[in-house]
């Protein structure tokens, strides 16, 4: 064998086994895990930024297939849909766009009926126990969704006039509760604003960062229920750092599982139609 042979040989050694590496990093990727990291702080105080947590991604193929559902309470990584604030991304240096992937906790899913009443979770008309939050940070009492009614009818939906709604937030009008019947009838007299329920249609899920300060998060209440197919998998666990100091700046063991807080376990099931 001579040198250009060798280095022939050499070569296709190197690609060989890189191209199986990558095979084999996709497939574990794809069908397995793998990891996230949390960018900004919406899920404070759960997650902080610059964690990476363990994603099992067997889970969303069970889920695709009938054979696993998906909880309240979960921390789901999700895709905003087109058009949502922040939806599209520019890469580092290179600048292309993509549409990045956002964590956040699913708080409500098909079936149910969801609203946020002055910072206050609201899922099968009863206010979800939220202490894990709440004992940690003050959520700014805002509303989802706002509705206003003149004459009967819809005519805003969350600070927009319905003629001009942003197309991400359709699909969440459309799961619009009836107007009451009193605001119906007040609204006769004078425009009336309330703070209405949706009933989450199949295959829709209600997303919601941990951080419920005034603009701790971007998730349901800004674009609306998400679609089964924005959810790509469950964060199960954070892994790293393994080791992060606590407020007295000692060191501690970072590792922990992320469990469903038992007030989403409360939760009654969805009412009948």
């Amino acid at each position: 064998m001579n040198v250009r042979e060798f280095l022939r040989y050499l070569w296709h050694e190197w690609f060989r086994q890189v191209g199986e590496a990558l095979l084999v990093a996709f497939v574990i990727t794809t069908f397995f895990f793998t990891t996230v990291q949390v960018y900004g702080r919406s899920m404070v105080p759960t997650l902080q930024h610059g964690e990476r947590v363990l994603v099992p991604k067997y889970e969303m193929w069970l889920e695709r297939f009938g054979l696993r559902a998906w909880h309240r309470g979960e921390i789901v990584i999700v895709k905003p849909p087109p058009g949502a604030p922040n939806s599209v991304a520019a890469f580092p240096i290179l600048g292309f766009q993509y549409r990045p992937y956002f964590i956040k906790r699913l708080v409500a899913r098909p079936g149910d009926t969801v609203r946020v009443e002055e910072g206050r979770l609201v899922v099968n008309g009863v206010y979800v126990d939220e202490s894990f939050i709440t004992d940690k940070i003050q959520p700014y009492p805002d509303s989802f969704p706002r509705v206003l009614v003149i004459d009967g009818k819809v005519v805003g939906f969350q600070g927009y006039r319905v003629s001009n709604l942003p197309p991400y937030l359709e699909d969440a009008l459309a799961m619009l509760e009836p107007v009451p019947e009193e605001v119906r009838l007040a609204s006769t007299a004078r425009p009336v604003e309330y703070v209405g329920t949706l009933r989450l249609a199949p295959g829709y899920y209600f997303v919601m960062g941990d951080n419920r300060t005034l603009g701790g998060s971007e998730d349901s209440r800004v674009f609306g229920p998400i679609p089964d197919p924005n959810i790509a998998g469950r964060a199960s666990a954070v892994w790293w750092p393994p080791l992060t100091r606590d407020e007295r700046g000692r060191w501690k063991l970072n590792l922990r599982r992320l469990t469903i807080p038992p007030g989403f376990r409360a939760v009654p099931d969805a009412p009948a139609n």
